[in-house]
């Protein structure tokens, strides 16, 4: 409310009334004031979003001291919430949703029918698996692979025929071993075999091959190098016998230091001379 000044024409005390009229202005200063306290006082018992109904006093009296601040969400505050693992996944929205929305993510990397059940490999165990190279086809040995036919094998220690004996299994045994006057030695250490004629018995017939004209001829002897007798030689060497013979027979017939001829000779005459 606004003071209005009144000013008093009446005749009155001088002293009193000039000594009103001095306090006049502080008067006024002193009842706007409260005219102002009084308005505020009015706009502030209006004012909803100042004071506390009923209702909010009741819902402050169940919140805990501190709520809000830092720590203050506990699990009793927040209480027990279920989560699912069958939603749309989401970044938004509640704790229980955001939950809901791990355990469905969880579900599928296991391929399980919760995601509370054990996957059938571990992350660890994927890695170690992925890591081992024995158990893996790399480039190099994809591109081996295509150039090997279907079926194919490895490489088999064996043979598959020799002369005319075929080998039985993919990895058979070939035995060599010696006939008459042969003997047979193996070196494992350097898979040699030796074959070695011990001269106890006559080998095949196979002499024909070492005459001439043979496919492994000898050659003929000469008097610097030896080698087999012609038949020319033979036939000069059986004169030479029958010479020499003549000629012993001859000799023992001669009489020795002055001697008598001794019976008649046998042999053939010498020279064509008599006795």
């Amino acid at each position: 409310m606004a003071f209005t000044r009144r000013v008093i024409t009446k005749e009155l005390d001088m002293a009193n009334l000039e000594k009103h009229n001095a306090n006049y202005t502080e008067i006024k200063s002193t009842l706007d004031a409260h005219e102002i306290a009084v308005i505020n006082s009015t706009n502030h018992i209006a004012n909803g979003d100042l004071h506390t109904t009923l209702a909010e006093k009741t819902k402050l009296a169940g919140i805990t001291s501190g709520a809000g601040g830092a720590n203050s969400a506990t699990d009793n505050v927040i209480g027990s919430r279920t989560a699912t693992d069958s939603v749309t996944p989401s970044l938004t929205g509640t704790i229980t949703a955001l939950f809901s929305s791990l355990f469905t993510l969880i579900k599928g990397i296991t391929g399980k029918t919760s995601a509370l059940a054990a996957p059938g490999i571990t992350l660890e165990a994927t890695k170690t698996h992925v890591e081992n190279a024995n158990l893996h086809t790399s480039t190099v040995e994809k591109t081996k692979l295509a150039g090997i036919a279907l079926g194919a094998e490895v490489n088999q220690n064996a043979f598959a025929q020799v002369n005319n004996i075929l080998a039985d299994t993919k990895s058979d045994t070939l035995n060599v071993t010696g006939g008459t006057g042969i003997t047979i030695t193996s070196n494992p250490t350097n898979k040699t075999v030796t074959v070695t004629a011990t001269g106890t018995a006559t080998p095949g017939a196979h002499a024909s091959s070492h005459l001439p004209g043979g496919s492994d001829p000898i050659a003929l002897a000469t008097p610097s190098a030896a080698g087999l007798m012609a038949a020319a030689d033979k036939t000069d060497l059986a004169t030479v016998k029958t010479k020499v013979t003549a000629l012993e027979d001859f000799l023992g017939y001669m009489p020795i230091d002055g001697g008598t001829f001794s019976g008649s000779p046998t042999g053939p005459t010498i020279d064509g001379g008599t006795i």
